[in-house]
């Protein structure tokens, strides 16, 4: 049976609504349900713990949180606990987060992300497996920890986050699992899991053992046209992002020279005249918008091209749609 994933975006309002959203994931028939961390919205982990408690087979994923603003031990803990409450049901997803976000808006030390994320990586392993820790690293000093408790699972999986080869490599080389950025055209992906595969196997491992996984950012409509204006906007501010416009636009097939102009337009009006650079054909291919029929196509097109965890990210008020219309425990509906 092929896996289905779906998340969970930020904007929670009660208990009883997250609830219910975690309900109705289960009996749907996903396989997995992920919810998002964005600062500054709802804590993740406290997210995670009230699904734990108000489900019971749905595998649950946090996609993701960062090793700056939660120490290698917390995060081990917080592991380890939601592991244990959910009986075994829990993947951590580990990414960088932001320079501007950690070291300027929050004020912690950045360092070099890639080490810190090798690092981290490790230590939560050996705490899980009950040893003791001792770290030297500026971001995440340890000195004789060791965790009192053990998850159910003997190692719940970790996902890192990626974008570009150096991240993508990592992931091959140390993680469970990838989970690739959401607004990613095929083309891209097709890319990714190249390197991610490659990756593995030069670490030596089975390179199939890696899970990809990758966020997809669904609005499913008959009206497509509507709802371009304002998705042309978000891919705007997803390129005017250094490095991530290049790759994206590279390896997705498009055409990189935008990217001057659409940076000078963020700068002089906020974006407004960049939204003309953007084409129809680019909403097709960062998003899956349209009918019932044509989002399930497109699925199935990021599957062949090597997502093993499609994991559908809709809007809140289209949760329950999205679910009905996707997931395996419903009947299909007729068009």
């Amino acid at each position: 049976m092929e896996r289905l994933g779906i998340v969970l975006y930020h904007g929670i309002d009660s208990g009883e609504e997250l609830r219910r959203y975690g309900e109705l994931a289960e009996s749907a028939g996903f396989e997995s349900l992920w919810v998002t961390e964005r600062y500054f919205h709802e804590e993740t982990f406290s997210l995670l713990g009230y699904l734990a408690a108000a489900t019971r087979t749905i595998k649950l994923g946090l996609g993701v949180t960062n090793p700056y603003t939660r120490n290698p031990a917390l995060l081990a803990m917080s592991t380890a606990t939601l592991d244990r409450i959910s009986g075994g049901r829990f993947s951590l997803g580990l990414g960088r987060s932001e320079r501007g976000v950690i070291q300027d808006r929050m004020g912690m030390s950045y360092g070099d992300p890639f080490q810190v994320m090798e690092s981290v990586v490790a230590t939560i392993r050996r705490l899980m497996a009950g040893e003791p820790v001792t770290t030297n690293e500026a971001e995440s000093r340890l000195t004789n920890v060791r965790l009192a408790i053990m998850p159910s699972q003997q190692e719940p999986p970790i996902y890192l986050a990626a974008i570009g080869p150096k991240a993508l490599r990592l992931a091959g080389a140390i993680a469970d699992g990838v989970l690739l950025n959401a607004y990613t055209p095929v083309d891209y992906v097709k890319y990714a899991v190249g390197e991610v595969r490659k990756a593995a196997r030069e670490a030596g491992r089975d390179p199939d053992s890696v899970d990809i996984a990758c966020m997809l950012v669904m609005r499913q409509t008959d009206e497509p046209e509507r709802l371009w204006p304002d998705l042309k906007r978000r891919i705007v501010r997803l390129l005017e992002e250094p490095r991530v416009g290049e790759i994206l636009l590279e390896k997705g097939g498009f055409d990189t020279s935008i990217l001057e102009p659409l940076r000078a337009s963020v700068q002089q009006d906020r974006g407004a005249s960049a939204v003309d650079l953007i084409s129809d054909e680019m909403v097709d291919a960062f998003y899956i918008v349209g009918s019932e029929k044509y989002c399930k196509e497109r699925v199935a097109a990021y599957r062949n091209a090597g997502v093993d965890l499609p994991l559908l990210l809709p809007r809140l008020e289209d949760f329950e749609n999205i679910a009905r219309t996707h997931g395996s425990g419903f009947p299909p509906s007729r068009e």
